[in-house]
């Protein structure tokens, strides 16, 4: 082969390694210059020979004014003594902490790693390499003290929640308790009273005198309101018998014509609107009967001079449920009273327990639904109710009243 020939290939071949070791150098050059972690070059006298960006912003120097100058502007001597000795004792050290000196500014904690370097000319170079663990530990210590914040305050809504349903527990025994009374009271009461109603009734037939006779027939409207109570009291405090199916709620309502018939005066009218495409729901129809029936004969009460009631059935693709409307033209609830309506015993009727919408509201409930009312004076009020179309497993669930 051609010495001359060989001479070139093997002199590309050292351009090229040159070149890969120019790049080489760049390279971790670059990656040094431009490091987040602060780089210093030492001589064995503690000189600056090298810096990166990070270090210039500590110092607040540019590199140029750095290099040459001595590190104990910033490190004390006789750290940077002891740190060189130990890393030319251990050619390499790890995880050092070194507090840093920021000109006019706030010590700086560093944790530093160092290595010696010994150059083609003999001569010692030490490599710090460092962090500022001060700021890490710094926002480690605000994350910390924000998940406690934050740990605290659903320490806080846990335990205002768990309080929450203590309470209900307690209250939940509470009418537990009140409802044996209730009941127990109202056993004892209903049977005295069913023999002064006889006792009444056969005076009536004695006596033939108007005065006596009213007065009789007063005793027996006091008797059968105190009846009426009883029966709301036992209907509010005991658990109801629960028979759910599914049943399509204008069904529920049409089944209440025949009563209506009987007590509808004759100067109100129902206008029925119901949706015919009403899916069925899981309901009581029992219960939703009284329920309806109770907001009807408030209606009533409320339109003693005639007037128009409005039954409107509709479905709620929102929700998932059927809302029913109830809205009558009569005198209307004051502001201060649509507060109180739901409350059990208030009433504005002389002849009223006080019950029945207390009733109608645990009837809804009881069925996963909701019942509001909006009222204006002198122009009417609307009961609107949603019940949701909730599906179970079992087909009926019967519980046993007292």
């Amino acid at each position: 082969m051609d010495t001359k020939k060989l001479d070139n290939k093997e002199n590309k071949a050292k351009e090229k390694d040159l070149e890969l070791e120019y790049d080489q150098q760049n390279y971790i050059k670059y990656l040094l210059d431009y490091s987040s972690n602060f780089q210093i070059a030492l001589d064995d006298e503690g000189k600056i020979r090298r810096v990166n960006q990070a270090f210039e912003e500590i110092a607040g120097k540019k590199k140029e004014e750095l290099i040459g100058s001595f590190i104990y502007e910033f490190i004390p001597e006789e750290i940077i003594k002891k740190l060189r000795d130990k890393i030319i004792k251990e050619k390499r050290v790890k995880n050092i902490e070194i507090k840093v000196n920021k000109p006019g500014r706030e010590l700086l904690l560093g944790d530093f790693s160092g290595r010696v370097f010994t150059t083609k000319e003999g001569e010692t170079i030490i490599y710090l390499s460092g962090r500022n663990i001060a700021t890490e530990r710094r926002k480690l210590s605000q994350n910390l003290m924000q998940l406690n914040e934050n740990l605290e305050k659903k320490v806080m809504k846990k335990t205002k929640e768990l309080r929450k349903v203590q309470s209900q527990l307690i209250q939940s025994e509470k009418l537990s308790l009140i409802g044996e009374l209730v009941t127990s009271v109202a056993h004892e009461v209903k049977n005295p009273l069913a023999i002064i109603s006889l006792i009444v009734q056969h005076l009536e037939s004695k006596y033939a005198d108007n005065y006596t006779i009213e007065k009789l027939k007063a005793i027996q409207r006091n008797i059968n309101r105190i009846d009426k109570t009883i029966y709301g009291l036992l209907n509010f405090s005991r658990p109801s018998r629960s028979n759910f199916d599914y049943h399509p709620i204008n069904e529920i309502l049409e089944r209440l014509e025949p009563i209506l018939k009987h007590f509808l005066p004759e100067n109100i009218k129902i206008i029925r609107k119901y949706d015919s495409k009403l899916p069925q729901g899981w309901f009581d129809s029992d219960c939703l009967e009284q329920v309806f029936l109770n907001l009807i004969s408030n209606a009533i009460q409320a339109m003693k001079d005639g007037g128009e009631l409005y039954i409107t059935t509709s479905f709620d693709s929102t929700r998932k449920g059927i809302i029913i409307k109830f809205e009558d033209t009569g005198v209307g609830i004051s502001k201060g009273n649509l507060k109180k309506i739901f409350k059990p015993f208030f009433t504005t009727y002389e002849e009223g327990t006080g019950l029945g919408l207390s009733i109608c509201q645990n009837i809804i409930k009881e069925h996963k639904g909701d019942i509001s009312v909006e009222s204006k004076l002198g122009k009417g009020t609307i009961f609107t109710i949603f019940l949701p179309l909730e599906k179970r497993k079992e087909k009926k669930q019967v519980v046993d009243g007292i």
